[in-house]
């Protein structure tokens, strides 16, 4: 995978420029080597609406790429393709998990995927070593996430190998995508799925559990639309 930042005073990239990106990658990556490409691009204005930036950002995540290659070692192919759009980028090598996924597979360099993928750059806690962290996500807080959020997808990427230019410091990035931005940005749905508590106790169970994993001044969650060019599934 491949996470690129942009400075925060940056604009959007614009909808024609993504096109070119998404066309460009797809002539640029051999389709026997890379079978699977999904390019996701941050909606800023959704993003700044949800977080309402509590602290001043000198960066901020301006897309992901994920590829899926046949041989993990041999990455030139793609960090010289993203180079050209994210100077400020880093490569490394994950291993995904899938528990949900509720949605269609179609392909499409054109249109994104319907609904909003949040991606979540996850820096563990100091005080708990890489195995602690997976577990805690894995059996804690991912069968709650499941149960409190309405996602139709969520998907772990754990970390496994820097590639270049340098290892990314974070530990892992999680993705959940939901049918709406509204989804996300009104609380009474964003921690309304389980209707076996008001959403604010959902929120408080949420809040309570991230800190317990998560190293919070350092993990961000972006809002991305999604673009699956490539699909070998």
């Amino acid at each position: 995978m491949v996470v690129g930042y942009a400075a925060d005073h940056e604009g959007p990239t614009a909808a024609g420029d993504v096109f070119a990106r998404n066309e460009h990658l797809l002539a640029s990556l051999d389709e026997l080597a890379f079978p699977g490409v999904a390019l996701q691009v941050e909606d800023h204005d959704a993003t700044e609406r949800w977080q309402r930036w509590s602290r001043p950002l000198a960066r901020r995540v301006a897309g992901s790429l994920a590829v899926w290659a046949e041989d993990g070692d041999d990455v030139s192919a793609i960090t010289a393709t993203v180079s050209q759009w994210w100077p400020d980028h880093t490569v490394f090598v994950v291993t995904e998990t899938v528990p949900r996924w509720h949605t269609d597979r179609a392909t499409s360099a054109r249109e994104p995927r319907p609904g909003v993928i949040v991606t979540s750059l996850l820096y563990r806690r100091p005080d708990t070593t890489p195995v602690e962290f997976a577990a805690h996500w894995r059996e804690v807080h991912q069968p709650m996430s499941l149960r409190i959020h309405p996602q139709h997808t969520y998907v772990r990427n754990l970390v496994t190998r820097a590639v270049a230019p340098e290892p990314p410091g974070f530990d892992a990035i999680c993705e959940e995508g939901f049918a709406s931005v509204d989804d996300v940005l009104e609380p009474s749905r964003f921690f309304g799925a389980d209707p076996t508590a008001p959403w604010q106790d959902n929120a408080r169970t949420i809040g309570d559990d991230v800190p317990l994993f998560l190293d919070t001044d350092h993990t961000v969650a972006t809002i991305m639309r999604e673009y699956r060019l490539r699909d070998f599934r």
